[in-house]
């Protein structure tokens, strides 16, 4: 009994060792290189953040003082360390377009956060910038996992990776505009019913939480907050409101405005899926985007409503034609 003892806790704390040795080299690596990472030009007043939709959705290149800081399959809980280190690393951010529709709260995006090939391809970013909190929320929900990231090839892949990308290379890791040419869009497709794949009693707590906490963060630092909603083809079906989106946020969030792209009328071609856009598609919608922001979009009352009235006015165009 005493040699399994003694056995457990060499291992304990053989395991304590590794993580913390691990994590600070980890941390050394990318702070020394935070300001390549995290510093935006000073004329990039807005930035963008989400999972893939906006940033397959978004050209950043074709819209004026707005960088696209999305990345494909992160939940809000990575997504709150990234803001962090921008806000840190730029004084100058004015206002976040911050996507959320349902799903990003649901139980699905447990994966995405404590889930072994989330945890392989998030944890080497954002393992510098945690705080005991995330470590106490990933060691309770995927222990044995986390310790595998640790121990096993892809974290030291992973690693000498960071140590070795360049300037261009080294921010792409941690989010960006999305290049794909691809489509696998069919006409013959079923329609589905996000309003019951989505249903209310489906929505995590803990996901919920976790926006709530991003969006106290920028609110504590004097940053506009923009909810946005990124093109979705009709074959998602309907939606949930803006307004009842809003609503289950709070009282608190009651008076976010909800910039909602949903009914986009982008073209079959122009999809990469039903969810996605693709680069013919975000080059049209970035172009409407950023003339929407040109003609002065966030200055105005009901902004919501201006992009109802545009997303209609392209539509009827487009039907005329």
């Amino acid at each position: 009994m005493k040699k399994f003892l003694l056995q457990t806790l060499v291992f304990v704390m053989a395991t304590v060792l590794l993580l913390t040795a691990s994590t600070y080299v980890t941390a050394f690596l990318i702070q020394k290189k935070n300001g390549v990472i995290h510093s935006l030009p000073v004329d990039k007043t807005y930035i963008i953040i989400g999972n893939s939709r906006p940033a397959l959705a978004f050209n950043d290149s074709l819209i004026s003082n707005v960088y696209n800081f999305s990345s494909v399959g992160e939940s809000y809980f990575y997504t709150y360390l990234k803001a962090e280190q921008l806000i840190k690393a730029n004084k100058h951010i004015d206002g976040v377009f911050l996507e959320y529709n349902m799903e990003d709260i649901g139980h699905k995006r447990d994966a995405w956060t404590w889930g072994k090939g989330s945890m392989q391809n998030n944890h080497i970013k954002y393992s510098y910038a945690m705080h005991p909190y995330n470590y106490k929320v990933l060691l309770e929900k995927n222990p044995g996992d986390l310790l595998a990231v640790y121990f096993g090839q892809i974290f030291f892949r992973q690693l000498r990776n960071v140590a070795l990308l360049d300037s261009a290379a080294l921010r792409s890791f941690y989010g960006g505009y999305f290049f794909d040419g691809s489509s696998v869009m069919d006409s013959t497709m079923n329609k589905i019913s996000v309003n019951q794949k989505y249903h209310l009693k489906n929505v995590s707590s803990f996901h919920k939480g976790q926006l709530l906490r991003l969006l106290d963060l920028f609110r504590d630092n004097n940053i506009k907050v923009y909810l946005i909603r990124s093109p979705l083809h009709f074959t998602n079906g309907k939606q949930f409101s803006p307004e009842t989106l809003i609503g289950y946020l709070g009282e608190e969030n009651k008076d976010l405005e909800y910039l909602d792209f949903n009914d986009y009328p982008a073209k079959m071609d122009e999809f990469r899926d039903p969810s996605h856009l693709n680069n013919k598609g975000s080059r049209k919608f970035s172009i409407f985007f950023n003339q929407l922001l040109n003609d002065g979009l966030l200055l105005k009352q009901n902004k919501a409503q201006v992009v109802r009235n545009e997303l209609s006015r392209i539509e009827q165009e487009q039907a005329a034609l």
